[in-house]
């Protein structure tokens, strides 16, 4: 699934590919592309906005055309960025899992920065979910965590699409480097046009503190090469 979203100022955009400009990692957009099937094992995750409406997520419609590869031989992310300047990283709990127990989801969490082209980075292999990791982790005490990952890939859906079929008050699991188990509950799931996609309040370092599972849907728009959706799950921390 891919998922494209406008830069916004001083925030990381979501996107599958986000776009930096000059040396400091820019505001993503976010659309995830389809991407390989192969299946591989999580690979361990290397150092390091205010929710919405809710809106029912529907399941995104095949496209007669399959999505293809630019001339470099890379699916598009989707994501755009602007100049988020962010400061150096710190020593983060990053995030290694992440599951879904309600729908079946359970993928491998790996650290994800900024492609060449600008866009957020994803991860080509639909068993793991990339983390924005000049953004906040699960679990800080501020911002929002990103989670974005293909919605299918050349073979049909791919896991993260049973996110679709998740509803308001299921619990997300985030395990983490230390260890930590961590359990957010979902206030809400949102189809969100990628031009109407506000990525200030998706890549927020600041506010209420809740994590965004991030993936595409609605039509695909064969020409553009994406989906013209994006899926928003957003949850928070269980105070129980």
């Amino acid at each position: 699934m891919t998922i494209v979203i406008a830069a916004v100022t001083a925030f990381a955009a979501i996107a599958v590919g986000v776009v930096l400009l000059g040396q400091s990692p820019s505001t993503p957009t976010v659309s995830p592309q389809p991407a390989s099937s192969t299946v591989a094992p999580t690979a361990a995750p290397a150092p390091t906005a205010a929710p919405a409406p809710t809106a029912s997520a529907s399941e995104p419609s095949e496209s007669a055309t399959a999505p293809t590869a630019s001339a470099s031989g890379t699916i598009p992310t989707g994501v755009g960025a602007r100049d988020a300047a962010p400061e150096a990283p710190s020593a983060v709990d990053a995030p290694t899992a992440v599951r879904v127990p309600s729908v079946g989801l359970e993928l491998g969490v790996v650290p994800v920065g900024v492609r060449e082209d600008g866009q957020m980075d994803v991860p080509d292999l639909v068993s793991e979910v990339g983390w924005y990791r000049f953004g906040p982790a699960p679990g800080a005490d501020a911002g929002s965590a990103v989670l974005a990952a293909h919605v299918d890939s050349d073979i049909g859906a791919a896991p993260m699409a049973s996110v679709l079929r998740a509803s308001q008050g299921d619990a997300v699991e985030i395990a983490t480097a230390s260890g930590a188990q961590l359990r957010f509950l979902i206030t809400s799931i949102e189809q969100v046009s990628k031009d109407e996609l506000r990525l200030d309040a998706l890549f927020a370092r600041d506010g209420d503190h809740v994590v965004r599972l991030v993936t595409c849907g609605g039509e695909w728009d064969a020409a553009a090469g994406a989906y013209e959706d994006n899926i928003v799950v957003t949850a928070v921390l269980d105070a129980r």
